[in-house]
């Protein structure tokens, strides 16, 4: 058996595809199918059964894919931190995170990276789409709020405490709101995501206040605009408004009412161990991020 043509496999299956694992690869599809095929020649088993519009694994497929994918992990583990620490890492680093985090958090934690690093290529996608590392070739991902995809792991890098504002315009229109609940009689600014309302750790046992936005948007730096004229309360991280508070043309609403801390991860896809690029990327952003205002 070719350990070479075993890998060729597990990419097959991580990727679903002959053809992405072969654009990933840059190698012909043709190339791939005739290994798979010498691999199960070789096995005397059939590993995949092929259609047009899918791929399906046999329970033969399916038990060498457990066993040996974590062991090809670890020996790309292991050959990384060899050469890791026999030459300068160079490559390419393919990054996504939301825009806001790219603007005001990671701007200077990628400079400094890229200057420490000058043989590492780095690609940063700024969208608050969920991208799919897999199937785009993503090494890492930055992603705020809870997550929901168990395909991936990774670590927790800090927390954002979110803070009600609106500005002073809008405020001597309307009744300053005491409680949570006075929201309701609000206009009141969301994210896209945000469907459900805005909790507080210190009021009804932390269910949300349920809201009907008047604007939503993927964007904070948006949602920051309209507050700015007068459209109603947004609900931004606490240092996003510091230069206008100062100025006095922004107030902070319900001081008293602790908004719960919203977490951002790193993650990267669980059948693949860390990358040196991503490692030291990792290590360097945690270490640059420990008095970054925004986080905690």
């Amino acid at each position: 058996m070719n350990l070479n043509d075993v890998s060729l496999f597990i990419q097959v299956v991580e990727h679903n595809s002959f053809t992405a694992a072969a654009d990933k690869l840059g190698i012909q599809k043709s190339t791939i199918s005739r290994r798979i095929s010498q691999l199960e020649d070789d096995l005397g088993v059939r590993l995949i059964q092929r259609t047009t519009r899918k791929l399906s694994l046999t329970d033969e497929g399916q038990d060498l894919f457990e066993r040996c994918q974590p062991l090809l992990d670890e020996m790309t583990n292991a050959t990384d931190h060899v050469t890791s620490k026999q030459s300068e890492p160079k490559g390419r680093l393919r990054i996504t995170m939301p825009p806001e985090m790219g603007l005001f958090i990671m701007n200077d934690v990628v400079a400094s990276f890229v200057e420490k690093y000058p043989l590492i290529q780095v690609d940063i996608e700024l969208s608050p789409r969920v991208v799919d590392l897999v199937d785009e070739g993503i090494d890492l991902a930055l992603r705020v709020g809870a997550l929901s995809d168990s395909s991936l792991i990774g670590r927790r890098i800090a927390e954002v405490r979110l803070r009600l504002f609106a500005s002073s315009n809008y405020l001597k229109n309307a009744e300053i709101p005491n409680t949570p609940e006075d929201l309701k009689q609000h206009q009141c600014i969301g994210t896209l995501l945000n469907t459900q309302g805005w909790p507080f750790s210190n009021w009804n046992d932390g269910q949300p206040v349920p809201l009907d936005f008047r604007l939503r948007a993927n964007s904070l730096s948006f949602c920051k605009e309209m507050m700015l004229k007068d459209l109603g309360i947004a609900r931004l991280p606490e240092s996003f408004c510091k230069e206008q508070i100062e100025e006095g043309t922004v107030e902070e609403v319900l001081t008293d009412f602790t908004t719960p801390l919203v977490e951002i991860h790193a993650l990267y896809p669980s059948r693949r161990h860390l990358n040196a690029k991503v490692r030291l990327f990792l290590d360097h952003m945690l270490n640059s991020l420990k008095d970054h205002p925004w986080l905690t």
